[in-house]
C-alpha cells in the first residue's frame, strides 16, 4: 500500500510503503532544502515568517532566491521575485538576500533587504498585494541599514537596525516610503569593555567552538559580541526591544530582550533575560529570530541554529512556540527543543530519543568518522561511509524492539565537491528500512525518486511500529560526497521506566563573578541526560541547559545575569521520559 508522509517544514513528498502518514509533528533543525542546487557547504539564518493573508511566508538568508509559501507551517513552496528585480533584491545578484526586513499591514506584504556595499545610497522598499504569485512593485527608498526589522504600530512605521553597533530606529513615512527626517534615536548605548556587560550570556566568543562549560573557558573572555539583529513584539501594550548576541557562529547565540512603554523607548534591561536560549541537545542557538502569530494567535519564534562544521557560518532555521508569563515576562520554549514537537502548537510530541549511544554498523567508514559518531546526539560530528555511492548502508541496532513513532535523517554533507551543486541533484536520495531479526526488513520510507530531500529529513510513522533495527540506504549523495550521516535520530518509547528524580546537591554562584555559577547534583541510575532549568523565579523556569550523558554530575555555566538570584531545577531524562527534580533556591 502507497501511503503518504510529510516532513517536517518542507515539501510534501511521496514516500512508498505501509508505515508513512500525513504527520502533526516536526523536528528542529527544519528540513528545508538550505539553498539546493545554489551553493555548497549547505546554510540559511536570520528568519523572518510573516502571516499575510492566511498564508505563511519565510524569507531567510541566502536561502532560495525569493521566499518560501505555506498554508500551514509544515509545507512549503519556493515563489521568487520577478526576474526584473532581482537586482532590487540582492546585493550579491542571483536573487539571494541576507538578513531582510519583512512585515505585513492590511493590503501588502512589504521587502526591504539588508545592504552591506558601503558605496549603496539607497535601497528599494518592495511590496506585494499577491506574494503567493510573486507579484511585487518599488514602493519607495531608504537609505542602506544593516540587519534592519520592520514594525508597524498604530498606523505608524519603525525600521530598527544595528549589526555590531547598538540598535537605532527611525521612522518611516506610510505614503512615500522614505525615511522621515530627524526621526532617528539610539535605543541602547554601545559598550566597548567586555566586562561591563550586566548578562554573562552576551560575554566574549569562548562559545565559537565550545559547547559545554569547561575549565577551559577561564580567562577567555576578551573579545566584544556581535551585538545584533533587532526585532520588536507588542503584547498587551508593552514593547519588548529584542537583539541577537554575542555572534552567530555560536553554540550560545541567544536572543536577549528590553521592554519599554513606546516602539522608541527608553527601553530598560530586564532580570529575566535572555528570552531565546538553546543550549545543548542534538543542536544549539537560537539567535537572530523573528516572532510571530499563527491563525489561532499563537506566537512562535523563527530562529537560527548553529552546525559550523564545513564552515563557520553553516546554519540553520528552528521554530518555537514563544508565550508570556502572567507578570508579563517573555519566554521561547527551547528545552528539548530538538526533539519532536506538534505542528499545531509547538509543544513536545512526548516521543524520546531511543538511539542515543546505541550499537551502530555500516558498510565502510572514514577512519575519523566511525559509525557511533551518528548516534551521540552531536550534530557537529558524524559517521562518513568511504563513498558516495548507491548500496552504502548505515545501521542502527536499538538492542530491542522499541515503540518507533519517527525519525530524523540527519546528512552530514561530508565532502561535496561541487561549490555550485546542480539543480534537480542537491537533495539526498535512500531508502529507510525497519527490521526486528536483521534478515527480513521492512520499507518505512521510499525515497529513491524524491525530490530535494533536505539535510534533516524528519520521517513520522502512520502508526507506532515495534522495531529493533534501523537501517538507511543510499541510493545517491549530491554533491559527488560520500554517504554520511551526523545522527540517525529515533523517537519514541523504549518500554520502560523513566529515571529516578535527580537531586541538585549544591548551586554555588562564583564570588569573583556571579554571572558564573556551578551546579552539583547526584546523577540519576538509568538517565541519558539532564535538563537544567532556571530562571527568576520558581514558576518562571524560562531558561534550559541540556546536559547529554547520563553519568555527568556538574555544570558551570556563565549565562546570568549580575545581582539577580535564580531558582534552579535538574529534570533527568532518557528514552523513557523525563523526571522532574525539585526546585532549589528562591
Amino acid at each position: 500500500m502507497a501511503a503518504m508522509f510529510r516532513s517536517a517544514l518542507v515539501l510534501a513528498a511521496v514516500a512508498t510503503g505501509a508505515w508513512a502518514a500525513p504527520a502533526p509533528t516536526y523536528c528542529n533543525p527544519l528540513n528545508l532544502d538550505y539553498g539546493s542546487g545554489l551553493r555548497s557547504p549547505r546554510h540559511s539564518a536570520d528568519p523572518v515568517i510573516v502571516r499575510f493573508q492566511e498564508r505563511y511566508y519565510l524569507f531567510a538568508t541566502e536561502d532560495v532566491p525569493g521566499y518560501r509559501v505555506s498554508e500551514d507551517l509544515v509545507h512549503w513552496r519556493r515563489v521568487e521575485f520577478p526576474r526584473d528585480l532581482w537586482s532590487l533584491t540582492s546585493d550579491r545578484g542571483g536573487g539571494l538576500y541576507c538578513a531582510p526586513a519583512v512585515a505585513a499591514d492590511a493590503g501588502h506584504l512589504y521587502f526591504i533587504r539588508m545592504e552591506r556595499r558601503t558605496a549603496v545610497k539607497a535601497v528599494p522598499v518592495l511590496r506585494s498585494a499577491d506574494p503567493a504569485a510573486g507579484r511585487w512593485e518599488k514602493c519607495g527608498e531608504l537609505r542602506p541599514t544593516k540587519d534592519p526589522a520592520l514594525f508597524f504600530d498604530d498606523g505608524r512605521a519603525w525600521l530598527y537596525h544595528g549589526l555590531a553597533q547598538p540598535t537605532r530606529v527611525f521612522e518611516i513615512d506610510r505614503k512615500t516610503w522614505t525615511e522621515i527626517p530627524g526621526s532617528e534615536r539610539q535605543l541602547r548605548a554601545e559598550i566597548n569593555d567586555v566586562t561591563a556587560f550586566v548578562g554573562g550570556y552576551e560575554r566574549g566568543r569562548r562559545e565559537l567552538l565550545d559547547e559545554t562549560d569547561t575549565a577551559a573557558w577561564l580567562g577567555r573572555f576578551g573579545i566584544l559580541p556581535c551585538q545584533e539583529a533587532a526585532w520588536m513584539t507588542k503584547h498587551r501594550g508593552r514593547y519588548y526591544l529584542q537583539y541577537a548576541t554575542p555572534g552567530t557562529v555560536s553554540a550560545w547565540y541567544c536572543d536577549t530582550v528590553m521592554e519599554g512603554d513606546s516602539p522608541i523607548g527608553p527601553f530598560r534591561h530586564v532580570d529575566y533575560a535572555p528570552v531565546s536560549l538553546k543550549v545543548g541537545g542534538f543542536m544549539g542557538s537560537a539567535g537572530h529570530s523573528s516572532v510571530f502569530s499563527d491563525a489561532s494567535d499563537r506566537l512562535w519564534r523563527a530562529t537560527t541554529m548553529w552546525i559550523g562544521v564545513h564552515d563557520l557560518f553553516e546554519r540553520r532555521l528552528g521554530l518555537f512556540p514563544v508565550g508570556f508569563d502572567p507578570t508579563g515576562r517573555m519566554f521561547t520554549d527551547t528545552a528539548l527543543g530538538d526533539y519532536p514537537r506538534r505542528a499545531s502548537d509547538g509543544r513536545l510530541a512526548g516521543w524520546w530519543v531511543q538511539s542515543f549511544g546505541r550499537p551502530c554498523a555500516a558498510s565502510s567508514s572514514l577512519a575519523d568518522h566511525p559509525p557511533t559518531l551518528a548516534a551521540d546526539e552531536n550534530c557537529r560530528t558524524w559517521w562518513s561511509a568511504r563513498t558516495g555511492n548507491a548500496g552504502e548502508w548505515f545501521e542502527i541496532d536499538l538492542e530491542r524492539p522499541r515503540r518507533v513513532q519517527a525519525i530524523q535523517v540527519n546528512f552530514a554533507d561530508q565532502d561535496l565537491a561541487a561549490k555550485v551543486l546542480a539543480p534537480g541533484e542537491a537533495g539526498y536520495r535512500y531508502r529507510l528500512l525497519g527490521s526486528n531479526d536483521g534478515r527480513q526488513w521492512r520499507v518505512l520510507a521510499d525515497r529513491s525518486a524524491a525530490p530535494g530531500t533536505g539535510p534533516h529529513d524528519y520521517v513520522e510513522l502512520a502508526g507506532a511500529g515495534m522495531w529493533r533495527r534501523l537501517r538507511v540506504e543510499n541510493i545517491f549523495t549530491p554533491g559527488q560526497g560520500k554517504f554520511a550521516l551526523s545522527d540517525l535520530r529515533v523517537f519514541g518509547h523504549g518500554g520502560g521506566d523513566a529515571p529516578p528524580p535527580p537531586r541538585l546537591v549544591e548551586v554555588r554562584r562564583h564570588t569573583d563573578d556571579d554571572r558564573n555559577a556551578t551546579l552539583s547534583w547526584t546523577p540519576a541510575a538509568g538517565a541519558d541526560g539532564y535538563l537544567i532549568r532556571f530562571g527568576v523565579a520558581p514558576d518562571a523556569l524560562h531558561l534550559a541547559i541540556q546536559v547529554q550523558g547520563g553519568a555527568k554530575g556538574s555544570l558551570t555555566t556563565h549565562a546570568l545575569t549580575r545581582g539577580v538570584s535564580y531558582a534552579w531545577r535538574v529534570d533527568a531524562f532518557n528514552a523513557n521520559g523525563l523526571t522532574v527534580g525539585r526546585v532549589w533556591g528562591k
